[in-house]
């Protein structure tokens, strides 16, 4: 059998001895005694009922050292007692269970940039000066038969991160990096009968870091499956399978090679490759197959009237492949699926089977708040599900590889798959030649393609393949380039560095009107934003004004949103857990909270911001005209007639509204028969506001236990009762959102902390209501924007009982608030607020007609004289702003009530300086008048 062997490698020795050179610290040792990458053999659903294959998770003994220095050097040993050592759970994270710091940074390498060392004094503070390089120390034991002594026995690492040796009783066997794609090792000589110790050292960081510079928390240790492969002595060791249909779709050309090793001792004679597809039986012949020979069997296969495989309708065709020997027994035998498409590009048009698709996407991490970098099945499950029904067509699986099982679900529920290479040095530069250059680090760079093609190739989803992020650019790029290309023509090659090595043209972060003009300027690919609308926080402003761009211009075929959910990781206060964000672990360098920014929080619940881009992304567009709805069907193909339509015409306080919306016929995997796929809202006959007449004898003036000072009103006394907790006054200040803080917001708006040129005038309609007029008008030019507009006061800490009519249910914005249709709501106060992990603005209600609070006794109703933005808080603005997680809120002392007449957008292009869109801003240097009556019932 074949082993990956590369030129400057160190010879290895077998006795068990520990290493004496770094090969951590040399780019020209990726793998010693690998076993070549190849495709996925079975589906990972199908794993747990194969019985070639032996799981090896659970707990594992387990020694943490601080440094390469540090650790047990003779562990391997057979005689080395570990039985006092810790339990760890394999697969994880040795952070995430206690060992060692979760450290988060974005561009900043975690260690001193010196490579290939990982080991050079960084400053002081650095979480790497004290723990240079930390080392994990696993052991388990394995259970061998006499009978799987006769077999080729595989050793499976799904993933380590990020360097690792591996030994077997005492004996050395290989050492790996590369850290989101397997290593396999043949173990066979290695094993005996009985019980046999398996030895893994893991170390924290190594030369193949300078490529894993993602944004994300830098975690460590065996964080994917471990598996012992029980294999017949000749054995498939690989296929590859293509469905390409012709261009007029009536016939699918299916090609397969599968290779077939012997690793046994004598020759193999007479034996078969077998394929199994679609009721035909398909087979080629190895008359002899030399000891330690691999051959490739290349059969082919013609389906007529294929059904194609798209996102939308995700038809596959099960197929097995065989090992058959001379007398017909089956040695082997692995099930998969293949889907028939198309990917093209058509001068500036993407085109899957032959349509322009528009790709409404999502970038996503491999994340979990308590597991870190390794993600369970029922998480996968629940994040495919979260996306279908978002609508999101297209993930990103930014910016490495995911576990082979996510792949699964994206064939069977229908998702279009940019495959990203684990491949980032974004530490040097967006896109550096440092990285791109180097000679040395040139098969590094190809390790990673070649690893990524090969495992995934099998799954239909897969649409383009991305060679990495934010890297370098120059010879080593092309070279892995080249190797996607030479792997694969069905698919495409994308590259955001530099459109040489990409069949798109990326164009990360715009506003719409710059992704409108560039897609303008460029000629000759199609354009997309593999990244825009950051996430970060209570955010996604201006979605639709996106992808009214992207609809009109058949040359841009998506974007992906950055991105899917927040990075925070569980950790605990005392007696108060939280989600812990960059430098919540002491962690140095970190980002912050520039890992939080996606449209889940970690436990996968929805921010507000999910439901817009449900909204906007859904697939039918239903317009009014006259007494007629037009649908527009942004599906390639789906037709309309496929989901049941409902109209739906409801009266609230005169106000005529209709909804309509479209459902899913029939239960998917991913949702249940009437889920709503896509809904709009129309008003046929608009709310009539309240015109109060205010006569010469209403009180204009404090009595009748009313008390005016200015502006304010500073006390309501209702039958011995005090309405307010603090003072109604005029109000323009708010907090920032995290894209406004990015911006600069509060120092380019500061005096607006103190309210200038209104007058706010009370007139009493009776004991229990007041009529509050507010009126606004700059006598200075050059002002900034106003934070919001409008008023506050605070009440008892036990009105908590909110009704109103409005947009809702979720918070919502001038500029994010398509999602949220009018509507008579009622919830506690503790869902009307949004809890952000940084705490930070939240909660807005927008064209709300009239809002109540209650504790159940006593009810104070707001009734708008025209549409009010209405946000109420059990803390006050100080305590939000004090805070950098909820839990140190300062709250229930008061409720604090926000009356406005509007309120600076959420923003939603980037978080590194953008501003919010003019049009959802409130220009300082404009006048403005608005009202509204307070009742107390």
């Amino acid at each position: 059998m074949k082993r990956i062997f590369f030129a400057l490698m160190l010879a290895l020795a077998v006795d068990g001895q520990a290493q004496t050179s770094r090969d951590w610290e040399n780019p020209a040792v990726l793998g010693i005694n690998k076993l070549p990458y190849h495709a996925t053999l079975q589906l990972p659903s199908r794993w747990h009922e194969c019985k070639e294959i032996v799981s090896l998770d659970g707990e594992w003994f387990f020694h943490w050292s601080r440094k390469p220095e540090e650790r047990p050097v003779d562990f391997y040993a057979e005689h080395f007692d570990v039985s006092a050592w810790d339990k760890i759970k394999v697969p994880g994270n040795w952070q995430t269970q206690g060992f060692g710091t979760p450290i988060y940074t974005n561009i900043d390498y975690p260690f001193k940039r010196d490579r290939p060392s990982v080991t050079s004094e960084p400053p002081r503070d650095w979480t790497a000066y004290e723990n240079r390089n930390p080392v994990g120390s696993y052991v388990t034991y394995i259970n061998v038969t006499k009978a799987m002594l006769s077999q080729n026995l595989i050793l499976h690492f799904g993933g380590v991160h990020s360097a690792m040796y591996v030994w077997l009783n005492g004996k050395q066997v290989g050492y790996s990096q590369n850290s989101m794609s397997p290593a396999e090792f043949d173990v066979t000589r290695y094993l005996h009968e009985g019980e046999n110790k398996l030895a893994v050292e893991v170390y924290r960081w190594c030369d193949g870091s300078y490529l894993e510079d993602q944004d994300m928390w830098r975690l460590s240790g065996i964080f994917r499956e471990v598996q012992l492969w029980v294999r017949p002595l000749v054995h498939i060791a690989d296929y590859h399978v293509t469905a390409v249909p012709n261009r007029h779709f009536s016939q699918a050309s299916v090609t397969a090679d599968i290779a077939v090793c012997n690793s046994g001792r004598s020759v193999a004679k007479n034996m078969k490759a077998v394929l199994k597809l679609d009721g035909h039986t398909i087979d080629g012949a190895l008359k002899t197959l030399g000891a330690g020979d691999t051959m490739h069997v290349k059969l082919s296969h013609l389906i007529d009237h294929p059904r194609l495989w798209s996102a939308e309708k995700p038809h596959l065709y099960p197929f097995s492949v065989e090992l058959v020997d001379k007398k017909g027994n089956v040695v082997e035998h692995f099930d998969y699926h293949l889907g028939v498409k198309r990917v093209e590009t058509v001068g500036e048009v993407f085109k899957i089977n032959g349509k322009n698709v528009k790709l409404r996407g999502v970038n996503r991490h491999d994340h979990h708040p308590i597991t870190g970098r390794y993600v369970d099945d029922t998480t996968y499950e629940t994040d495919i599900r979260l996306m279908k029904q978002a609508n999101i067509n297209f993930l990103r699986t930014s910016h490495y590889p995911d576990r082979e099982y996510l792949y699964e679900l994206c064939d069977r529920w229908g998702l279009y798959v940019m495959d990203e290479a684990n491949q980032e040095s974004h530490g040097y530069g967006y896109a550096n030649e440092e990285m791109g250059h180097d000679e040395a680090w040139k098969q590094a760079h190809v390790d990673r393609a070649e690893s990524l093609v090969k495992r995934d190739f099998n799954h239909p989803c897969v649409i383009l393949w991305s060679l990495g992020n934010e890297g370098g650019v120059g010879p080593n790029i092309q070279a892995m380039y080249d190797k996607v290309c030479e792997f694969d023509s069905t698919r495409l090659p994308f590259y955001d560095c530099h459109p040489r090595y990409s069949a798109l043209h990326d164009f990360g972060y715009p506003a719409p009107d710059e992704l409108r003009s560039e897609a303008i300027k460029e000629t000759e690919k199609p354009l997309i934003a593999r990244e825009y609308a950051h996430a970060m926080g209570n955010s996604v402003g201006n979605l639709q004004e996106y992808w009214d761009v992207i609809y009109a211009d058949s040359s841009i075929c998506g974007a992906a949103i950055w991105d899917w959910v927040d990075q925070g990781l569980v950790k605990k206060d005392g007696d108060k857990k939280f989600w812990a964000y960059g430098g919540d672990f002491g962690d140095k360098p970190n980002l912050d909270a520039f890992c939080i920014n996606g449209l889940l929080a970690p436990d996968r619940t929805p921010h507000p911001h999910y439901y817009e881009v449900q909204h906007v992304y859904q697939p039918l567009q239903f317009v009014l005209q006259g007494d007629s709805i037009h649908i527009i069907n942004r599906d390639s193909f789906t037709d309309v007639s496929e989901y049941d339509i409902t109209c739906d015409t409801i009266v609230i306080d005169g106000e005529r509204l209709l909804n309509v919306a479209a459902h899913l016929r029939q239960d998917m995997p991913w949702a249940q028969k009437g889920f709503v796929v896509a809904s709009e809202q129309f008003v046929l006959s608009p709310y009539v506001f309240p015109k109060p007449v205010v006569t010469p004898s209403d009180s204009l003036v404090a009595g009748n236990g009313i008390t005016i000072r200015g502006n304010a009103l500073t006390s309501w006394m209702i039958d011995g009762r005090e309405v307010l907790q603090a003072p109604l006054e005029p109000y323009f200040w708010k907090p920032e959102n995290d894209n406004q803080h990015a911006a600069g917001f509060a120092g380019r708006v500061a005096m607006w902390k103190e309210v200038k040129d209104v007058k706010v005038r009370y007139t009493v309609l009776n004991e229990r209501s007041i009529l509050v007029d507010v009126d606004y008008q700059p006598t200075e030019t050059n002002r900034p924007i106003i934070p919001k507009l409008g008023m506050r006061m605070r009440l008892a800490a036990d009105m908590t009982n909110i009704a109103y009519y409005g947009r809702g249910p979720w918070e919502n914005y001038p500029d994010r608030k398509r999602s949220a249709f009018l509507g008579l709501y009622q919830m506690p106060l503790s869902q009307f607020e949004t809890e952000y992990i940084r705490p930070q603005d939240n909660g807005c209600r927008t064209d709300v007609r009239w809002f109540s609070i209650s504790n159940g006794s006593n009810t104070l109703r707001i009734d708008g004289l025209q549409p009010l933005c209405i946000r109420a808080w059990d803390y006050g603005e100080e305590n939000l702003e004090a805070a950098r997680h909820p839990y140190e809120i300062q709250r229930g002392q008061f409720v604090n009530l926000n009356i406005d007449l509007n309120i600076h957008g959420v923003g939603g292009i980037d978080t590194w300086g953008r501003r919010t869109l003019p049009q959802y801003t409130i220009d300082g240097n404009k006048p403005y008048h608005y009202a509204f009556i307070l009742t107390c019932i």
